[in-house]
């Protein structure tokens, strides 16, 4: 990839609150495997206004293609151990064109990722 492809992960889950415990000691997997496996994780709180809480978002920056793969490897795995988590992911394509898409247990394959996997591809045919 000739450049830097940066994707904005939200982790979702139709069972529990965002505040609650168990919410947070799973998406603290996701966070340790993404920043392990990829060496490329940030984390962006965003505050919330007239609320005292934020918004966490986590930032991918994938510079080449083999981060790329684990990266979805990864929210893949992820998504599999429960059928209610679900990610947002944004990303900007080569137009320049900001897109998000929702990926869920149940259409974490190609399909759910194409978007993703195309702005990938367009970047890795810019070099």
């Amino acid at each position: 990839m000739a450049e830097t492809l940066k994707i904005g992960l939200v982790a979702r889950n139709d069972h529990y609150d965002d505040d609650d415990p168990r919410w947070f000691a799973q998406t603290a997997i996701l966070v340790h495997d993404l920043g392990h496996d990829t060496g490329s994780l940030r984390l962006h709180r965003t505050p919330v206004p007239g609320t005292k809480g934020a918004v966490d978002q986590l930032i991918l920056s994938l510079g080449s293609a083999g981060a790329f793969s684990v990266a979805v490897q990864v929210i893949r795995a992820w998504l599999s151990r429960d059928r209610r988590r679900s990610v947002e992911l944004t990303f900007t394509d080569a137009r320049g064109t900001t897109r998000t898409v929702r990926v869920s247990a149940d259409n974490a394959g190609a399909d759910a990722l194409a978007p993703l996997i195309m702005a990938a591809s367009e970047l890795a045919k810019e070099q």
